[in-house]
């Protein structure tokens, strides 16, 4: 019995070749792109989870609120807090502190490079799962001589010779013993470095860490067996106020399995993350696989009519409808079994292609039990959602109406057949949406102005004697070639991190906390970057008194509450009284998600530590060979490393990008699919409809106008398809863009576009059959059987 079926099931895809091959392709389409999110979804979401420990571990986040209502969450923490918690409280086993990356020269002999490494605990080894290639797990950090790296850098350096006891020089200064090797860290580990150092190395360089009000560095936990998360964090939230007074401070933990997904906060709560992303894809990918689906729904639903006298003959000799569908379902799994081992092929050509959008490295390994789990899912979910309806249609034909010739294919299987079409078109239409806000407003972000140029602007981490030389190197470096201007701060102004509470002003409520972000920058900072002053005057290298002096950007000023204007007032940042010289306009010094905070421009050259350097327009490779030359002069033995401002902002928005392109990705194949579907249908309605075209024909009706006919139809689809569709995708796209504090709105424009593009496609789809039935001689046509 089931060879029968499969034999009837093959005879069939061969005996309605246009019908299957639209069918086939359109399931196909529907099931590589599902795979190839779905392994998207699916890498994403096993982030931290290799860790063995990954249930206990934690890592320490502040809430710290503010008198003027806004509540800010970092994770960074003091520096004193990981072994005093640990001796304090019995519920952690662990504890280690982690820095942000650092990025330091490495020397072996004659291979110098940069390397991105951290400073942790020795803890930090035993609490997390990176497996030790070589060296003692136990006392590879103990030693503040001892350096961990991995088994990639072990073999950049040392290549087949034995690593452990090897001398690592960082900085042209200091040298390192190699006690351990690990193995290259996983990619789905939100955790990365090429090495490891003693964090007492750090702690001793950096006296400023010792301070309980500084917050810089990351801490983690990991907590014993048993313990109960939520009574040990009632009982951690306010230890910072045990050792500052008026403490703004709530602590609490996060599992570190949910900081790569679950990281955006917004007063204090969990908003969201990359989470969001994930949610997004996978809805979308269903979106696409649903569409393929309501290919087949339509024409096998339409083709019905076809099955019908086979259908009525295995009733009359016994058979069950129950026995029909089974049947017809096993039918529509064949067909998705060929769309499946397809959509494998195209998947194997396009995985390359979709890693350099998405940044992965995924794999299509048929070894892969999870890959084949997922790919299992996909076939059963489309056979099921494409078939079901076919089979129970097809199934439920009356034998007595079909034997007799009486059947029709009903006002009911033509209505359904509507819907689909329209819900197939309203998904399209809210993916072109999508598609296009997303666009806009990555184009609106990389060409916003930000409040100052960033175009034509390299940098510099200065090394050597840059840094102590710094106004003899500026001096000359201006004197070279294709050089504009040169300046230098603490941080690159498009990312500035730091920010304090520690400011006094006159008038200021002495339990009043506003958090203000500072950068330290030299006399030439707000000139070199093009900034615009709204009142008083950049800083002057010609007054001694500016070397204890302040700007403010407009937020800022705002905050300080002055009636007769901010400049010229006094200003205490710490210990540094100084004068307020000028109100800088505001810009934007990190991500366009928020809003501009308030700022303090410090002037403090001697705590500058990078180096920028404007070149006039069109001399970018004679400003940088100028820039070279000095700079391996001032710093021998250290790469010429530099990064432009303008790559970096757009780096900001990486992941918004590449979103923007699988959704562009997606947006045209499901277009392309529901055109299928469309070219099906009107094949399916041109046939039935070849007799009642040659009559129109006889009469007088001309080629336009049954051309027109066979269109309106699918038009007014298409039109109720977009009447639903640009609703649902203006509401979730304005949803979206509200994460931005700067943003495009949705605008008409955009839904408009949707419809006609939807609309202009179908139309251009279902021309050919149109055309080609209306071309037709009409005696053949009234011949039609």
């Amino acid at each position: 019995m089931i060879k029968n079926y499969l034999l009837i099931a093959v005879r069939n895809i061969f005996r309605n070749k246009l019908f299957s091959t639209v069918n086939i392709l359109g399931l196909a389409f529907g099931i590589c792109s599902a795979l190839l999110i779905f392994l998207w979804v699916n890498d994403e979401l096993k982030y931290d989870y290799f860790h063995a420990n990954a249930s206990r571990l934690y890592r320490v986040m502040e809430n710290q609120k503010y008198t003027d209502g806004r509540i800010y969450t970092f994770a960074a923490t003091p520096g004193p807090m990981a072994p005093f918690i640990k001796e304090k409280y019995p519920e952690i086993e662990k504890a280690t502190r982690f820095t942000w990356e650092v990025n330091n020269l490495m020397q072996v002999d004659d291979k110098t490079f940069y390397e991105m490494g951290r400073y942790v605990d020795q803890d930090f080894v035993e609490m997390f799962s990176f497996p030790f290639l070589k060296g003692n797990m136990a006392t590879a950090l103990k030693d503040k001589n001892s350096v961990v790296i991995t088994e990639k850098m072990a073999k950049k350096y040392f290549g087949d010779q034995e690593p452990i006891g090897k001398v690592l020089l960082m900085n042209t200064k200091r040298s390192f013993t190699v006690t351990g090797v690990l193995k290259d860290l996983p990619r789905n580990s939100s955790i990365q470095f090429e090495y490891l150092l003693p964090f007492e190395v750090f702690w001793d360089d950096n006296t400023w860490l010792h301070e309980w009000g500084n917050n810089n560095i990351r801490t983690f936990l990991l907590l014993r067996e048993g313990t109960d998360r939520e009574n040990f964090a009632a009982k951690f939230k306010n230890e910072i106020g045990a050792h500052q007074e008026k403490s703004n401070v709530e602590l609490f933990i996060q599992p570190q399995a949910e900081a790569y997904l679950y990281g955006d906060f917004e007063n204090g709560v969990q908003s969201g993350g990359r989470i969001d992303s994930v949610k997004m894809f996978f809805v979308v990918a269903v979106f696409v696989l649903i569409i393929a689906c309501i290919n087949f729904m339509n024409l096998s639903t339409a083709q019905a009519t076809k099955r019908a006298k086979e259908v009525g003959l295995r009733k009359v000799i016994g058979a069950v409808p129950s026995q029909l569908f089974r049947q017809f379902m096993g039918e529509s799994f064949v067909t998705v079994c060929v769309s499946a081992v397809l959509a494998l092929l195209f998947a194997l050509l396009l995985i390359p292609i979709f890693n350099e959008i998405t940044g992965k490295a995924l794999t299509l390994n048929l070894l892969d039990t999870q890959l084949l789990m997922i790919f299992g899912i996909i076939i059963v979910f489309t056979a099921f959602v494409a078939g079901s309806y076919p089979a129970l249609f097809i199934s439920e034909f009356k034998p007595v109406q079909v034997l007799k010739g009486q059947l029709k294919s009903g006002s009911r299987a033509a209505i359904f057949r509507k819907v689909l079409v329209v819900v197939q078109f309203s998904l399209s239409i809210i993916l072109i949406i999508s598609t296009t806000v997303v666009f806009r407003q990555m184009n609106f972000m990389e060409n916003r102005d930000i409040g100052f140029v960033r175009e034509n602007v390299f940098y510099l981490w200065m090394e050597g004697d840059v840094r102590p030389k710094l106004e003899t190197f500026r001096t000359r470096l201006l004197a070279e070639p294709g050089i504009e201007s040169v300046t230098s701060a603490s941080q690159i102004p498009i990312d500035i991190g730091n920010s304090t509470v520690g400011v006094e002003w006159e008038g200021k409520d002495p339990n009043e906390k506003i958090l203000f972000s500072n950068i330290n920058v030299d006399f030439e900072f707000i000139q070199a970057m093009k900034m615009n002053m709204k009142e008083g005057r950049p800083f002057d290298r010609s007054r001694i008194s500016d070397t204890s002096n302040y700007i403010v950007n407009e937020k800022a000023a705002e905050k300080f509450g002055f009636k007769n204007g901010v400049a010229d007032q006094d200003l205490t940042m710490w210990d540094r009284k100084g004068k307020i010289v000028g109100v800088v306009k505001d810009f934007n010094f990190g991500s366009l998600h928020s809003a501009v905070d308030p700022l303090i421009l410090r002037m403090d050259p001697k705590e500058t530590y990078c180096l920028l350097v404007r070149v006039k327009p069109g001399e970018t490779e004679a400003g940088l060979r100028s820039t070279e030359i000095l700079w391996k002069e001032y710093a021998p033995g250290y790469p010429f490393k530099y990064s432009f401002l303008n790559q970096n902002w757009e780096d900001f928005y990486k992941t918004e990008a590449q979103r923007g392109k699988v959704f562009n990705t997606l947006a045209i194949l499901s277009i392309f699919i529901s055109c299928l579907g469309l070219f099906g249908l009107s094949a399916f309605s041109a046939e039935r409809r070849t007799k009642e075209l040659g009559i129109r024909k006889a009469l007088g009706a001309s080629m336009p106008g049954l051309v027109r006919l066979m269109g309106k139809e699918f038009t007014i689809l298409v039109l109720l398809a977009a009447g639903v569709g640009c609703p649902i995708g203006w509401y979730f796209m304005t949803q979206w863009l509200e994460t931005y504090a700067y943003h495009v709105d949705v605008g008409y424009l955009t839904l408009i576009m949707a419809a006609v593009v939807c609309l202009v496609v179908s139309l251009v789809t279902i021309s050919y059959h149109s055309v080609k039935v209306a071309a037709s001689d009409p005696v053949k046509s009234l011949r039609y059987e």
